[in-house]
């Protein structure tokens, strides 16, 4: 189902519904045409948040290597659809769906199978949801939503996937509580992405509370000369240029997956911009360091940096009592064939 006349209404209904998302959440949607104008508008933001998400594991050569996809919390399909888009559906024998509104489900499936009519897709009952062997579990902006008791159910099923993506938004909140799943998980799993180390994350020292581990996706140009979504953003209150997210990518250890990121950092957030230079936050192997990069020491990583065209993993060739003297983007060391 697709909105042809968009009802203004609705979206601000869900939208404030979205925000007093608490726990125990209710069901948003109430019949298939609040699912169309969420996908058309909602659901599309996170999309593009899954895009950035999934180009920052492929950087260091993340690959789909489970013959399951499991969907949990799948609203109108979003991350499978933009999943798919990515890798294709030749290493897939089935999508499974759940969620706790049933005409999501059916939206979504609807939605996938019309896009790739050739994928078995079914719709699950969360009562007899199994071990998840050979199964990648995507998740995503569930957890300000879920009790603790269902973050822990959620959890213990996620510790039996092959591989886990999960796409939260950029809060504070919420990549605090992803943060939560990512060190429950260590156990099994081992980072892909965002991560620079399999160990602790250094988020969790005292010193660090109030950081978090947050990125910025890229809107598509075209929205900006489209009126619709002008409108939106004027009523909804929301910047289209701001898409915060937080993520994590984690494979079973029995994979050996984990890519060798030995000497590589992450930038977090967005770099704090000063005349002539800038401060970046970053996650290195030995914690987080706040650097300061002059334009003058190293301007076309400096211009990269800012524009945050190459991604967010950087290598610092040369550091000088915390100010990076030099250093190159991730991007001609990994590859998407070098795992």
């Amino acid at each position: 189902m697709s909105v042809d006349t968009v009802d203004w209404n609705t979206l601000e209904r869900l939208r404030s519904e979205f925000l007093a998302a608490k726990g125990k959440t209710g069901v948003y949607w109430t019949s298939p045409s609040d699912l169309a104008h969420y996908h058309r508008f909602f659901a599309a933001r996170i999309g593009w948040k899954w895009d950035a998400a999934l180009a920052q594991a492929q950087q260091v050569g993340w690959k789909l290597q489970s013959r399951r996809l499991l969907d949990w919390g799948c609203g109108s399909g979003i991350a499978t659809l933009r999943l798919l888009e990515t890798f294709g559906t030749d290493c897939l024998d089935e999508v499974i769906l759940w969620d706790h509104s049933t005409i999501a489900c059916e939206f979504a499936k609807d939605a996938i199978l019309e896009r790739h009519p050739q994928l078995t897709v079914s719709i699950a009952n969360p009562n007899s949801l199994e071990s998840l062997e050979d199964t990648i579990c995507v998740i995503s902006h569930v957890l300000n939503e879920l009790s603790l008791d269902d973050r822990a159910e959620l959890t213990e099923l996620s510790r039996s996937a092959k591989q886990v993506f999960w796409v939260e938004p950029g809060s504070h909140l919420s990549s605090r509580l992803l943060l939560d799943q990512r060190e429950a998980l260590l156990g099994q799993h081992d980072p892909i992405a965002p991560c620079v180390c399999v160990q602790k994350c250094p988020m969790r020292d005292e010193d660090n509370l109030r950081h978090w581990c947050h990125f910025f996706a890229k809107t598509p140009i075209e929205v900006f000369m489209d009126g619709d979504w002008a409108r939106f953003a004027q009523i909804m209150e929301i910047d289209l240029r701001s898409l915060p997210y937080s993520f994590i990518c984690m494979d079973a250890k029995s994979l050996e997956s984990a890519p060798q990121l030995d000497g590589h950092s992450r930038v977090l957030g967005r770099p704090r911009q000063f005349k002539g230079y800038s401060k970046v936050f970053s996650c290195d192997s030995n914690g987080l360091n706040d650097y300061e990069l002059q334009k003058r020491d190293a301007k076309s990583l400096w211009k990269s940096i800012k524009k945050g065209k190459e991604g967010s993993l950087y290598k610092w060739t040369e550091i000088v009592s915390g100010r990076i003297r030099s250093g190159q983007s991730a991007d001609e060391d990994f590859s998407a064939s070098s795992l």
